[in-house]
Parts: C-alpha cells; structure tokens; sequence
C-alpha cells in the first residue's frame, strides 16, 4: 500500500509531464502556423496535408497533440514527428519552436518543399534524436556540421538534396555515430572526396546508399563490403570512384550490391558465390576490362536482379540456369565467347526483362525461351543471332517491348497480332525472306516505336498500316517499298519521327506536313524518292520541324514551304539538283535555333541576297562544299564550328571578320579562286582551329606567324597556292598537329628540322616548293608518310634520316583512317549533349606506282617515303631496312650511286619501289625477291648490269622498268639473254599458294585531274576500280 505523500508524489509528476506536453503542443502548432500548406511541395501521389488537423483552440482531445496527425507521443512527450508528404511549403528557420523538442527521437520531414533553403543548424539541439529522414526536401546549401554531432543517430537520410557535405563533417558525424548508425543514405548528396575510411568501424552499419555523390576516392575502402551485418550497398552513378570487388570470406547478410556506372576494376573472384543472400546485383557501366565471370555466380540462387551489362566481362557465360528466381537479366553490351550455349535463357519462369544487346551471343535462341510467359521486355539487338526467332516468342503475349534488330534471322515473318500489348517494335536488320507489310500490323495499336528498317520488304504500303494511330516514331527506311505514300498517312497524328531513307516511296510534302506533331522527318538517300512539293502552305498548316534531311530527293529548287519553318535544327538538302541562287527568304527561317545546315553537292551559283553575316544566331555547320558558288567568301554568324565551302568558284580575299569566330574548329576553303593573303588575325582562332585546309587557291605571300602556344591544330593544308617565304617558327607550337601539306608553293627555306618536335605528326608534305640544303633528321616519332620531292636537298642521304622514322617499323596496327569527327551541341530540355555529325577525312596527293594519285581518306597503314626529284647523292643507306612498314619508296630522279642494298629485302611489305633515273650500279639484289606485295618497281635509266631476278612477281614487270641500263641487265623481260643456259632459281623461290599480287593495302584514292565529281578508286595490284563517293558525312 503506497503513503499519501507518496501518491501526492505521483500526482506531482503527472502533473508536470502533462504541462510539458501542453507546452510541447504549443511548440508544434506554432511551427504550423509558421509554415505554408502547397499542393504542389509533395510528389507522394498519396501526399495530404497532415498538419491541417492540428488546433490548440478546440476541445480537451484536439488539443492534445498526441492525437495529432503524424505526431507519437511516449513517457509525456512528444518523442515522434513524421510530416513526410504533407505538402510543407516555406524555410524552416534554426531558431524554430520545432527545435525545442528535444525529447525527439524519430524526425521524418521527407517530400516537402522548403524552397532550397538550408537544412537549420538547430537541428543540433534534439540529442536524442535517431531517425532523420529529410530525403527530397528541396533543401540546399551546405550540411550543418551540428548534424555530425547527433551522436544517437540510428538512420540518416538526405537523400536528393542539393546539399553538400563536408569532408570533417561526414568523418565526424561517421565517428560521432559508430556505434549506433545503422542506416545512411547520402544519394545526390555533393561528397566530392574520399569516403571516410572510419566507415569500416561502423559494425552496426546495413544500408549504405551514396548514389551520384562526385566522390572521387582513388580506391573504395573494401572493408565496407565485408561488414558483417551489411544488407544494402549502392555507390552508383559516382564515375570517378575507383575500386573493386574484394574477396568475400564466410557468411555475408548482403541482399543489394550496386556499384553500377562507377571505375570499379579489376575482376570477380570465385568468392562472389559466397554472397549467398544476395536477391540483386548490379555491375553495369563499369571498368571490368576482359573480365570473365567466375562459374560461382550460379550459386547466388535468391537473385532475382542481375545487371552485368556495360562493364567488358569476356569469355563465356557460366550456367545460369540455377538462378531461377531471376526476374530481371541484363547482360548487353559485352564480350561474351560467339561460342556460348544458349539453352539457359530458357529456364527463369518469372523473367520479365531479359536485355543481351551486343554481347557477342550469335547463338541459336531455344523454343524454351517461349515458355518464360512473365517476359515484358525482350532485347536481343546485334548479336548475329540465327534461327526463326519468332516461332520461339509467340507465346509471349505479355510483351511491350520486342528488339530483335541486326541479327541472322531468317524465314517467314510470323504474324504478331497476339502480341496486342507490345509499344516498342523493332526487327530492323534482319535477314527475312522478302515479304509485304501485312494487314495485321495495323491491329498493334499500342505500337509508339515500330522499326522496319531493311528487313527486306516491298510492295506498297497498305492503307490497314496507317491505323497504328499511337506510332510516335516510323521507320521504313531501306527496303523496295514502292508506289506512293497513301493519305491515310494522315491518321498518324501522333508522329513525331519518320524515316524514309532509301526507297522507292513517293511523298507529297502535304502530307507529311499535316502531321502537326511531326518533328524529325527524314528522306531520300539512295537517289530513288520523287517528292511532290506544294507551295500553298502557311505557318498555321504545317507542322514545324527540327530535324529535316531531304538528300537525293531530286530536288531542283529549295522547296517554299520552308519559308514557314521558324524551329529547324537540322535542315540537310544535300546531293540534290538544286541550282540558281539561294533565294532570300532562307536568311529568315529558324533564325533562332539552326545549327546545322547543309547543301552540299548541288548546282547552286550564289545567293539572291548577300547577307554581310549569316543570320543564325546558334549556328555551328554550315556546308556549302562542291556547288559553283561566285563571288564573295559569305561570312558565318560567331557561333560557328565547322564551316565548309570547298570545291566552289568563290572569289576575293578571306574576310578578316571570319577572325570573330572564336569557336570555330573546322575551316575548309579548300579549290576556290579566293586570293590575297592568309588573314594575320588567324592568330585569334589558333586556340580553338582543329583543320585548316586553304588549298587549291591563289593565295600569295607569306605564311604568318600565327600558331600560339594553345594551338590545337591537328590538320594544315596550304598545297597548291602561291605561297613564298620560310615556313614560320610559330608551327612548333602545334603540339597536337598530326598533318601538315605545304606543297606546290614556292617556300623557300632549309629542311624544317624543328619540326621533330611536333610528337604527334603524321604526313609531312613539302614538295614542289624551293627547299634546298642538306637534310638534318631529327626522331620524327609518328610520322609515317614524308614527302619531299620536286625540291633542291642536295648531299648523302644521312642514316639518320631513316633511323629517326620509328613509326614507319610498326607492325600489326588496326586499320583507321586519319579524321577529324564533326561535332554539334544540341540542347534537348534544357541540357546539352554532342551530336556526331560527321567524319571530316584528311586526303593528301603522292606518287604511287608512277602515277600523283589523290588520296581522299588516309589509312594509318600507309607508310610512304619520297624523296625523288632532288639532288641527294652517296650511295643508300644500309639502314633502309629499318623501314618494314613501309608501302612506298621513291627515290627517283636524284643522282644516287653504288649498290642497291640487299637488305632492302627486309622491306616485306613495299608495294611501290622507285629507284629510276640515278647513277645505282651493280646487280638487282636476288633478296628483293622476298618482298611478295611488290607491285609496282621501276630501276630505269641507272648503270645496273646482271640478271633480273627471276619469278614471283619480277615476272609481271615490263621492259619499262629496265630500259636505259646501257644493256648491262638481261633477262626476262628484256631480250638480252643472259650468258648461261639457265636461271639459277633463288634458295626462297619455293612454290606457294599465295597470290602474286597480294594486296596488303586496299588504299582509297582519287584519280588527279578529275574535273568535276568525286571519284576514288580502291587499288588492287596493278588495276584500278573505280566508284562515286561523297566526300562529307
């Protein structure tokens, strides 16, 4: 039995406890009242607001705010506080009464709207506090280092905050909380440092997700993901974070393992088996180069994610088919063995997304693939697959999405009207037997994406096809579709992209036009389109396009109603037949937003109104190259990049205002009659040029110091003008130039040694010009093609000069062409992002095989040396051998003497050897006998005496390549007989199967002195075939 004083004790506390929370109350209705109430500050499509229900003023039960919404009340006080999703709206100051709750122990403001304000440093004074969550909450600003000192913190979430968080903070509030902190959730949060290594202290830790942080740790502490009680780790979209995937050693609770597009290296051990709990794994976007997977995988039997897509994995696939939980599969984008056994993808019942994009499976697909009914999501694009996939995937009703493009498929399409949920179709590529757009397609009215791009259909199209009134992007390009687009093209009103390349369709403009949403349209491309265009159109009755190509479309004239397009982006009219001048109004359309604009390889004259600038404010390529444009170079608006007006007959001088191009990277005025000098205030454009090609002009003077210091030049071309003078010093800074084409100028200057210094040059062009002296080599390290013939070197042919040519003995190099990628920025959404436009080809002329041939691509395994047409004497040096890569070897027209060096046979992959018209003697060395690729060799006019040697390809050369030895060689071919009864057969004549003209080089060249068009042909021995080509794009 308690004592009265004891019960009056009692009463005491109850007493005091209920003013507390009367107190409390207060504290939280004036936060109310200090806060605003928005239906837009909460995404929770269940978000109310909770704090609308609170009042001081009503009855004893509403003003006890233990009754409150989102408040939990424990020992009289108010210990709980969730207003997640309540529609919170206004800045939370840190001398706010919220703050005078110290009793809190769970704090929950998620899904509000505190106006990007900062997260209040009150927040220090509730000590007791254990859970925070201020996850989207739109708060900003830097971390109050108060937070790092809630030393009972139990869960913290800021998740998608624009916050930042303090290196000493984070190793504070990490240490401050090392024996309590479970979970910690940092996503979006800016941590542009290392993780604090103390993390591996955190024994209690089972959730750690720090998604798109900027951390930039050079190694990720491997002690987190051993933590024994770890459940969850997610550092995904952390690009700059290196790690790897330690050892795993006994039992692992890890359930969620992410490290998905993050540096992460190296390679998975067998030990990833031991993460037997583990129900999702993601390694995608990663830096497992080469990596195989290890067969152990098979044991993580509770997957149910699996995502290796984008991370290098190699070798083959180990058995899956005992991760029979899996619901989701994504393996695209790797290096799998082409030899994998496909069976497994037939045995997940509950598969619902299964993506292999390019992961090298050419397997056939198993009919029990059909049986996976759950799939929703199919993606097999570009593997080379066989076999009649659709009979394996009709089962398949649930699908939306079925990409089946660039594989072998072959057979029968089979009709897919069952598949009656599908959005996204595409088959493109693939190698189905000819067939005709059926009826059926029309009955996929969910389709937005259909892709039918060259699957070998023709026919027209029927009218049933234009039901699929929800398509959004269509293509069709490529195939033998005939006849005309059909009105009832007007159903698709929901259109956004078509594709239309490379038919044989018919296309009244009206028609696409009426199509309001319409955005991307694209036609032409293989010359087979006749376009029907209309000129009554207006502003109000067209759709206003972004993207529009109309190349090869027949075009005569630049159709009117562009005059009404005021959104373009892209416009492309190219390799049609358009001729006059460019009419007026093209200055006025989509002046705000073009940035690409082309009309390359037309008839065009000029233009019906010279604008002194081009009108487009975000212009970055313009292309006018091969028209017959007169008159004045135009001069593009100061957004420019790439600027192309090639192969025209435009006049004058190059305008000093192209100088206020500041951005420009591409410049190509290259076969014009332009004159004058090149412009000084070139200097202005050093710091940002990529290519400037001048050539084919009638420039004069000298050439100026204009190459700064920032230089990133990588192509010079100034061949073919008049130009006169030394070459200026100011190229040394060209530090990244890999081409440099002066010839058939009148420079007149000594050897530019100082060129050596230049470490990425590649072609070096001097000749036709009035270089004179003796040749000082330095180490030319990557140049490759040197020519510095038609000029006055005189003196011995230094070994150096062949010593200092380390690139021209490299073997087994990847086929590539020397290029400059065309660039464009678009912005889409307010974000910007890089649009390839194209490749620009470095071309260059140079003698091969006794003709100037143009090449107008530039293989990295072209190797050519000529030196012909000077005044070198001595004898060849013996080092020539070091050459092994080289293609071509011109050493004609000189006055060179002694031996042809033996070891000249070592040059095993010469295609073109030249040694006419010098003073060699001696006999034809039997080694050359060895270089099997020779096609082409020509030692005329020399003193060579003995016999020529016999076989192989010496028995495809004509007299031509003896004629002028005084009678001193004989043999086949010649008709001096040689003073024996027969050959001696050389000790490597042996019989082989190979040809005798193989072709180690199929070089892309262009007959000189084409008058009009574009013409390359591909080299093959000694015949030359030829075919048209478009130089751009």
């Amino acid at each position: 039995m308690y004592s009265q004083s004891h019960y009056k004790d009692q009463v005491l506390v109850l007493h005091v406890l209920k003013s507390a929370a009367i107190d409390e109350c207060s504290m939280l209705f004036q936060f109310k009242e200090n806060m605003f109430v928005n239906n837009h500050a909460s995404s929770d499509s269940n978000a109310y607001p909770k704090v609308a229900s609170w009042n001081l003023n009503k009855s004893e039960g509403t003003r006890n705010c233990c009754l409150w919404d989102g408040v939990e009340c424990g020992s009289g006080h108010v210990i709980g506080l969730d207003l997640s999703s309540s529609f919170l709206y206004g800045t939370i100051y840190s001398n706010s009464s919220l703050f005078n709750l110290i009793h809190l122990h769970r704090l929950n403001l998620a899904d509000n709207d505190f106006r990007f304000s900062q997260i209040p440093s009150g927040i220090g004074r509730l000590v007791q506090l254990a859970n925070l969550n201020l996850s989207h909450s739109q708060f900003s600003g830097e971390v109050p280092k108060q937070i790092s000192h809630l030393s009972s913190l139990v869960s913290l979430d800021l998740t998608g905050n624009r916050v930042k968080l303090q290196s000493s903070d984070f190793e504070n509030l990490v240490q401050n909380s090392s024996e309590t902190l479970t979970e910690l959730f940092l996503s979006e949060v800016s941590i542009s440092y290392e993780v604090p290594r103390s993390l591996v202290n955190s024994s209690l830790l089972t959730s750690l997700v720090m998604r798109n942080c900027g951390l930039r740790d050079y190694q990720f502490p491997t002690g987190i993901f051993n933590l024994q009680r770890l459940q969850l780790l997610d550092v995904q979209g952390n690009t700059d974070l290196t790690g790897y995937i330690p050892d795993f050693f006994g039992h692992s609770e890890l359930k969620h393992l992410v490290v998905a597009e993050t540096n992460f290296q190296g390679s998975l051990t067998a030990s990833i088996g031991n993460l037997t709990s583990l129900n999702l794994l993601n390694l995608s976007s990663c830096a497992f180069s080469m990596s195989t997977l290890p067969t152990s995988i098979s044991n993580l039997t509770q997957l149910t994610v699996l995502d290796l897509s984008s991370s290098f994995f190699s070798g083959p696939i180990p058995p899956l088919s005992s991760l029979s939980k899996l619901k989701y599969l994504n393996l695209a984008f790797n290096s799998f063995d082409r030899s994998n056994d496909c069976v497994w993808l037939g045995k997940f019942p509950d598969l619902s997304y299964l993506d292999l994009t390019i992961s090298n499976l050419n397997c056939e697909i198993p009919s029990s693939v059909g049986n996976q009914t759950q799939i929703r999501e199919l993606r097999l694009r570009g593997n080379g697959m066989s076999s009649q996939i659709l009979s394996s995937v009709t089962n398949l009703t649930r699908l939306t999405v079925l990409e089946l493009s660039d594989n072998n498929f072959t057979g029968s399409l089979r009709a897919l009207e069952s598949f009656s949920n599908l959005t996204y179709l595409d088959i493109s590529g693939c190698n189905f037997d000819r067939w005709k757009l059926s009826d059926w397609f029309g009955k996929l009215n969910k389709i937005s994406y259909l892709d039918l791009a060259d699957v070998n259909l023709y026919g027209e199209i029927p009218s049933s096809f234009f039901n699929l009134t929800q398509v959004k992007t269509l293509d069709l390009s490529s195939n033998q579709l005939t006849g005309q687009l059909p009105s009832a093209l007007r159903n698709l009103q929901n259109l956004k992209s078509l594709l239309l390349y490379d038919t044989e369709i018919g296309v009244a403009a009206d028609l696409f036009l009426s199509l309001k949403k319409l955005k991307y349209l694209y036609l032409g491309s293989g010359n087979k389109m006749t376009l029907s265009v209309i000129d009554n159109v207006t502003n109000d009755t067209q759709a206003m396009l972004e993207v529009l190509y109309m190349e090869s479309c027949n075009l005569k004239v630049i159709p009117e109603f562009l005059r009404f397009q005021h959104q373009l982006k892209q416009l492309y009219l190219d390799n049609n037949k358009i001729e006059g001048l460019i009419p007026g109004w093209m200055w006025n359309i989509s002046k705000e937003t073009l940035y690409e604009f082309s009309l390359a390889q037309n008839l065009l004259t000029g233009f019906e109104q010279q604008s002194p600038v081009a009108p487009w404010v975000s212009l970055q390529t313009l292309n006018l190259n091969h028209n017959m444009l007169q008159g004045l170079i135009p001069v593009p608006p100061p957004s420019i990049k790439n600027f192309f007006l090639s192969n025209n007959r435009l006049t004058g001088e190059i305008p000093p205002s192209i100088c206020d191009s500041l951005s420009l990277l591409l410049l190509d005025l290259s076969s014009n009659k332009i004159t004058g000098s090149i412009p000084p205030c070139f200097e202005k454009l050093s710091n940002s040029l990529l290519v400037l090609n001048l050539k084919g002009n009638n420039l004069q003077g000298t050439i100026p110091n204009i190459f700064t210091n920032e230089s990133q030049l990588q192509m010079i071309s100034l061949n073919e003008n008049k130009l006169e003078g030394p070459l200026p010093r100011s190229l040394e800074n060209c530090k990244s130039l890999q081409f440099l084409d002066i010839g058939y100028n009148s420079i007149q200057d000594t050897f530019p040694f100082w060129l050596g210094a230049l470490p990425e040059l590649q072609v070096l062009i001097l000749k036709f010009n009035k270089f004179h002296g003796i040749i000082s080599i330095p180490n030319f390290p990557k140049l490759r093609v040197m020519d510095l013939s038609h000029n006055a070197f005189f003196g011995d042919l230094p070994d150096q000069l062949f010593l200092g040519l380390p690139a021209m003995n490299e073997t087994n190099q990847p086929a590539t062409y020397m290029q400059e990628y065309i660039q464009s920025v678009g912005v889409y959404d307010q974000i910007e992002y890089y649009m390839w436009v194209g490749n620009y080809s470095f071309s260059m002329e140079i003698m091969n095989k006794g003709v100037t041939l143009e090449y107008s691509k530039i293989t990295n395994i072209l190797f050519a040396l000529d030196l012909s047409s000077n005044k070198f004497t001595g004898k060849i040096s013996e080092y020539v051998k070091t050459l092994t890569s080289l293609r071509l070897l011109n050493l004609s027209n000189n006055e060179l003497s002694g031996d042809i060096p033996p070891s000249m046979g070592n040059l095993v992959n010469l295609e073109s050897l030249d040694l006419s018209s010098n003073k060699l003697s001696g006999m034809i060395p039997q080694n050359l006998l060895q270089v099997k690729s020779l096609a082409y060799f020509n030692v005329s006019y020399n003193n060579l005496t003995g016999q020529i040697p016999q076989g192989r390809q010496f028995n495809t050369f004509s007299n031509n390549s003896y004629m002028g030895n005084d009678q001193g060689l004989c043999g086949f071919p010649l008709n001096m007989k040689c003073g024996v009864s027969k050959s001696p057969k050389a000790s490597f004549e042996e019989e082989d199967t190979e040809s005798a003209f193989p072709n180690g080089i199929d070089w892309v060249v262009i007959l000189s002195g084409v008058a009009s068009g574009i013409v390359i042909g591909l080299v093959f021995g000694n015949h030359l075939i030829t075919r048209y080509f478009k130089e751009f794009l």
